[in-house]
């Protein structure tokens, strides 16, 4: 930590915090809608097109809060019965496409519908039938839903988050054919649900904006996102600070009017940075509440200086787990972080969730190794890794970053991605030029 350069403000009354109001890189959650301040108000364009059309399509730029606004702002008023035709009673399926869309998608319905502590047999068995009636036809998905044991007027709301995974999974995939099919069934699902009036089925789907362009390879899907979509608009200042001081008072905590004007111009016009701010302001709590003097100090510049400011707080944090590894962790920490994520060849950051057993393989090191690094990264107070903590981790597991603006502000991972990139692109040449030699060769 660095030296703590002013003195904090004190307060005339006692300051009672409850806890830790900011998630860090991570999402917001349904249950911390209590949270999410910022965007009041954008949730009802949402919800008009949701009613509408059955179908709406997020987007906006990475750093945006997309899924926040989803979990934090439609569902919550979904449950409120805003919807007037449909009711109050929603079921929310969430799943991201990742390296298996149809099957993630099943795993998602199907643990919909089991109960919290059914046993891992019962929970494979109910997976393997959804993703085989899923795969029976275009209808696969309104007939899984059909077979969930929903209550009298429930409506099902799917909510495919990181929508872009799609594509990844179509260019990653070794079978072309294959990974082509399946990405084409999958749509195919999504809009036969909304297009039908059997089953009370709603879709959302969340997607960067630098990813459109790529759904124009699924003529229908462009024809319905043009129908019903919303994109995210720029916060403004009023919107930062609403996003800083709100959760502040939710977690009992009071901050300095100079330190929330510092924030704002850390901020300045990067819409991409509110995971960052999210993230320092995280750090800021934990080291005020850990050294604050007495009772009446408030949140502060000092407490800001003190974990790096938004400027190094992430890279700072993400290092000093790293630190904590031994030599060999070190080494399986590079591989998994390498594995996990990508530079594009337009140099976009791209993520590959990727499970357990998949990274021990290429670290040539065993699953319960990763587990413990991927603990060290995901543990309380550090939100670099996914699952959440409170998500018990097992060989099956998927492992993810929390969010791509890690790969842009950790030194050490940028460096990492840097030389894998390379890496390929010098193997791509020598292909190439291999190639070359051989027909000039015949």
């Amino acid at each position: 930590m660095k030296e703590q350069e002013a003195s904090a403000v004190k307060t005339g009354k006692k300051i009672n915090p409850k806890f830790n109001p900011f998630p860090g890189l991570r999402p917001f959650s349904i249950s911390e809608s209590h949270l999410f301040f910022g965007r009041e108000g954008q949730s009802d364009e949402i919800l008009k097109n949701l009613a509408e059309h059955h179908f709406v399509a997020v987007m906006g730029a990475s750093g945006s809060g997309k899924s926040s606004l989803i979990y934090c702002g439609l569902v919550p008023i979904l449950h409120g019965g805003f919807i007037t035709e449909a009711g109050s009673r929603w079921r929310v399926v969430h799943s991201r496409p990742g390296n298996a869309p149809i099957d993630n998608l099943a795993q998602a319905i199907s643990e919909s519908d089991l109960k919290k502590d059914a046993l891992a047999e019962e929970k494979a068995v109910q997976k393997n039938i959804t993703s085989t009636v899923l795969r029976s036809s275009s209808l696969g998905l309104i007939e899984a839903v059909k077979q969930l044991n929903t209550e009298k007027k429930e409506n099902v709301l799917i909510i495919i988050d990181q929508f872009e995974e799609l594509f990844r999974f179509k260019s990653s995939v070794e079978d072309e054919a294959k990974s082509v099919n399946e990405s084409t069934a999958f749509v195919k699902l999504l809009l036969a649900a909304i297009h039908q009036k059997e089953a009370p089925i709603y879709v959302v789907i969340t997607m960067r904006s630098d990813f459109i362009g790529d759904c124009a390879q699924f003529h229908e899907l462009t024809r319905a996102i043009n129908d019903s979509n919303y994109l995210i608009p720029r916060m403004t200042r009023d919107d930062f600070k609403n996003a800083v001081e709100g959760p502040v008072a939710v977690g009992g905590g009071q901050i300095s009017s100079r330190l929330v004007q510092q924030l704002l111009n850390d901020v300045g016009d990067n819409q991409d940075q509110l995971p960052i701010l999210q993230h320092a302001l995280m750090r800021t709590w934990d080291f005020w509440i850990e050294n604050r003097v007495d009772d009446y100090e408030e949140i502060d510049i000092e407490h800001y200086d003190a974990i790096g400011k938004m400027e190094s707080a992430l890279s700072e944090h993400a290092n000093e787990a790293y630190d904590e590894l031994s030599e060999s962790q070190k080494r399986v920490c590079e591989s998994l972080f390498k594995t996990l994520t990508e530079k594009g060849g337009d140099n976009r950051g791209i993520r590959h969730p990727t499970q357990v057993t998949k990274i021990a393989e290429i670290a040539q090191s065993e699953p319960n190794e990763i587990i413990k690094v991927v603990e060290n990264f995901r543990a309380a107070g550090r939100s670099f890794l996914m699952p959440a903590p409170h998500v018990p981790l097992n060989a099956s597991s998927v492992i993810d970053i929390s969010h791509e603006s890690l790969m842009r502000i950790w030194d050490r991972l940028k460096v990492w991605v840097d030389d894998e990139a390379n890496a390929v692109n010098m193997y791509l040449r020598l292909s190439e030029a291999s190639e070359m030699y051989q027909e000039g060769k015949t």
